[in-house]
């Protein structure tokens, strides 16, 4: 007996991420009090329409806190460090640094919220770009949501390719197809993604008069970035991002110089989105050299690198003790099987986690050989990561926990699988949307490529297109849905002190992720039917 595809079906299915969007984004809930309404409200639809068992339902949910701990891990890292450098004034001196090298606050922006955060997602990959993004340029003055809406938009394109193009693997592993064929392709897509990207997360802070006096800069920006990643990716995949950061940081800084752009009549293009919670004239001052402020950064890329390029160090931290659960088989009433396997593996001291705290404990004791670390420094900062981290994991938990039910269901294949009956031909133009979806349910476009992949490559069959589009698109919709993902907008609240208003923030992105979606189905759609119509 098959899952009953059907317009009941699909609403039912839909009906947690309506709760999720609803309460959030109409009512102004916190994730921290929609999260566990919306997985309740999974819990009863996997029962009564899915025919979802107990078995299923404590699989699935004992599978979601693995993964929940995995996100936590990385928020409760990310806190750690970031009041690390905050307590001794490092994120202060860090933002008075960048407004002193331009004074255009859309290139201060484009530096921190595009460039910088692209390379951090290269490095380090989920939630760090927005954990350390957010508050250097709220230290520069940035209104606080803007500040975390900015570089949720300005990373996300890089997503694919990012965290050694661990997305780029999984969409392989889920298709089948080779990395060589599909590279290019991606690359296009997420491309094509950061380009629009960038001039988004400009309009995002100053609206159109932002773009109209910045719009030469900011496209010389984006394209030096997506050109470094297709031309990388063709080369090494795993290095892609890593160098497309690198590359937006340097010619960032070239641009900024320039007579045209650092200019004081061009300093306040963005005054109308900020408010006074966060003036843009916002007085920062130095308190220390810059070097020394973000020592604890640099320690952060420097283990980050280490533990990537150095094998025999990544292979000693694979050996410490790894937190995997193994489960059976099971299936629902509908007999929608999960095959046996492994939750989610985390490695306790190779986690990104662990290497966000490592890094704080580097800082640390830089900041106390410098003088600058006080022993009463350390307890008011594990106050401030609690205070910050609990609300946070409250509403990640529920929000992963609901993702793993609804897919181990068949409630998200259901949402897939509706579209695609509907839409026949027309159904490419919504390939990135359904990426999109699997990024927001899970926080992850590895999940999402997971989920959804192998579904797309058959749509693909199906209708007798490219399987390699649809694969690109796929990956390329999952890696733009991270500027939506809860779990992404919680790490950036969360160090941003604003847990409560993750609702505000997707209320910014959401536009510009549905827009960029999109426009890049369509780009599917041309390639498949018209451009590339040969090519399987």
């Amino acid at each position: 007996m098959e899952i009953p595809v059907n317009f009941f079906t699909w609403i039912l299915a839909l009906t947690p991420i309506l709760v999720i969007l609803i309460l959030m984004v109409g009512y102004k809930w916190s994730a921290a009090k929609a999260g566990p309404v919306s997985w309740f409200v999974a819990l009863i639809v996997s029962i009564a329409v899915f025919k979802a068992d107990f078995k299923l339902l404590a699989f699935s949910n004992a599978k979601g806190m693995v993964m929940a701990f995995y996100v936590l891990y990385i928020i409760w890292g990310a806190l750690f460090i970031y009041h690390v450098v905050d307590e001794v004034g490092g994120i202060e001196t860090i933002g008075a640094t960048f407004m002193h090298m331009t004074r255009n606050r859309v290139f201060q922006l484009m530096m921190i919220g595009v460039a910088f955060v692209t390379f951090l997602q290269g490095v380090a990959g989920f939630g760090v770009p927005v954990a350390v993004g957010a508050p250097l340029l709220a230290s520069l003055g940035f209104d606080p949501v803007i500040a975390v809406a900015v570089p949720l938009i300005g990373h996300s394109w890089s997503v694919t390719f990012g965290d050694m193009a661990s997305s780029f693997a999984s969409i392989q592993k889920a298709t089948g197809l080779n990395g060589a064929d599909l590279a290019p392709w991606a690359a296009t897509f997420t491309g094509l993604a950061g380009l629009f990207g960038a001039f988004f997360a400009v309009h995002c802070f100053g609206g159109f008069k932002a773009i109209k006096q910045n719009w030469l800069g900011i496209f010389i920006i984006a394209l030096s970035m997506s050109i470094t990643q297709f031309l990388v990716a063709l080369w090494e995949p795993t290095l892609a991002t890593f160098i497309a950061g690198i590359v937006g940081m340097i010619v960032t800084a070239v641009i900024a110089k320039l007579p045209m752009y650092n200019t004081p009549e061009m300093q306040y293009a963005g005054e109308a989105a900020t408010t006074a919670e966060a003036p843009v004239g916002k007085t920062v001052t130095a308190k220390m050299g810059f070097n020394l402020a973000f020592a604890a950064y640099y320690a952060l890329i420097i283990i980050v690198a280490a533990v990537e390029f150095i094998s025999p160090l990544s292979h000693f931290l694979k050996r410490l003790p790894t937190l995997v659960l193994k489960f059976d088989k099971y299936a629902t009433g509908y007999n929608w099987v999960t095959q046996a396997g492994s939750s989610t593996s985390v490695a306790l001291f190779g986690h990104p986690g662990a290497l966000l705290i490592y890094a704080g404990i580097v800082g640390i004791i830089i900041y106390a050989a410098a003088g600058v670390w006080k022993g009463e420094h350390l307890g008011k900062v594990l106050n401030k990561v609690v205070k910050d981290g609990v609300n946070s994991s409250i509403a990640t938990t529920s929000m992963v926990l609901m993702a793993f039910m609804m897919v181990e269901s068949g409630m998200t294949f259901t949402l897939a699988k509706g579209v695609a009956n509907t839409l026949g031909m027309i159904y490419p133009i919504l390939t990135p949307l359904v990426g999109v979806l699997g990024a927001f349910m899970t926080g992850s476009n590895t999940n999402s490529n997971v989920m959804f992949g192998a579904f797309q490559t058959q749509v693909a069959k199906l209708l007798g297109v490219s399987t390699l589009i649809m694969a690109a698109a796929q990956t390329a919709g999952g890696s733009i849905g991270s500027m939506l993902a809860p779990a992404k907008v919680i790490v950036g609240t969360s160090t941003m002190g604003l847990t409560g208003r993750e609702g505000e923030v997707i209320g910014k992105t959401l536009k510009y992720c549905v827009i960029l979606a999109l426009l890049l189905g369509i780009l599917a759609w041309l390639m498949l039917f018209i451009f590339f119509r040969h090519i399987y």
